[in-house]
C-alpha cells in the first residue's frame, strides 16, 4: 500500500548526534502537574566564561592530567595499588588518585 503513513509511539529518549551540528532537544519538566516545555540548542552558552570558571577548568585539568601521569607512573603503581587497598573511602583507584593528586596540587 503505497502512500500510507505508520505512526510511531513517540520517542521517550534519545541521545547522540540526530539532527547534526546543531541538534535541537526538548526539556520537559513537571510543575504542580503540568507540563511546560522550553526547546534549546545544544553546545551554544547564553552567557560568557566567567574568570572562576576558567580557574577551576585549569584546576581540574591539572588535577586530571596529574591522576593520568600517576597512573602510567611504573615506580609509583605499587605503592598506590597498596594505599588505595588499605582505604576503604574511595571506591575506585582513579577517585583514590584523584583526592591524591589535588591534595598534592593545593599544598604546591
Amino acid at each position: 500500500m503505497a502512500g500510507s503513513v505508520f505512526y510511531l509511539a513517540p520517542v521517550d529518549n534519545a541521545s547522540g548526534k540526530i539532527f547534526g551540528k546543531k541538534q535541537k532537544w526538548m526539556a520537559v519538566r513537571r510543575l504542580t502537574g503540568k507540563r511546560q516545555r522550553g526547546c534549546s540548542v545544544m553546545g551554544e552558552r547564553s552567557t560568557p566564561v566567567s574568570d572562576e570558571e576558567k580557574q577551576y577548568r585549569t584546576y581540574w585539568g591539572q588535577v586530571a592530567s596529574a591522576v593520568a601521569a600517576r597512573m602510567k607512573d611504573p615506580t609509583k603503581q605499587p605503592q598506590d595499588q597498596a594505599a588505595f587497598k588499605a582505604q576503604t573511602e574511595y571506591p575506585t583507584l582513579r577517585a583514590y588518585l584523584w583526592h591524591v593528586c589535588s591534595e598534592e596540587i593545593n599544598n604546591a
